[in-house]
């Protein structure tokens, strides 16, 4: 517990430094205290599990917005988007071959020096 302690106060202390008046060192001890007691009694692997199934399951987010069953936002991604054109200019990427920048392409051609 007491590391448990140490890490709920360090962010509690960053969080109160971005305030316009930070509260005490004392204060935010006791803020931390009591933070790190109720959530050692409260909180371990399983409870975290169960609140993180009940997010995915309502759309909610976890590890970089993606639910362990590849939802987001309560939605199963199926790969769309826009279709790939080989042919097109965008694949193609003339301005490469000039070795200029892209704008600098689209510049060109539409004063039709390409």
């Amino acid at each position: 517990m007491p590391q448990w302690f140490e890490s709920c106060f360090d962010r509690a202390l960053a969080y109160n430094l971005q305030f316009p008046a930070p509260l005490g060192e004392n204060e935010v001890k006791a803020i931390a205290r009591s933070i790190s007691k109720w959530t050692y009694q409260r909180f371990n692997a399983s409870v975290f599990s169960r609140i993180q199934a009940i997010r995915c399951a309502k759309g909610g987010r976890m590890a970089n917005n993606w639910c362990e069953s590849g939802m987001i936002d309560g939605k199963i991604s199926k790969g769309g988007g826009r279709p790939i054109i080989s042919s097109s200019i965008e694949q193609l990427k003339p301005w490469a071959a000039l070795g200029i920048h892209r704008a600098t392409y689209y510049r060109r051609k539409a004063k039709g020096l390409l």
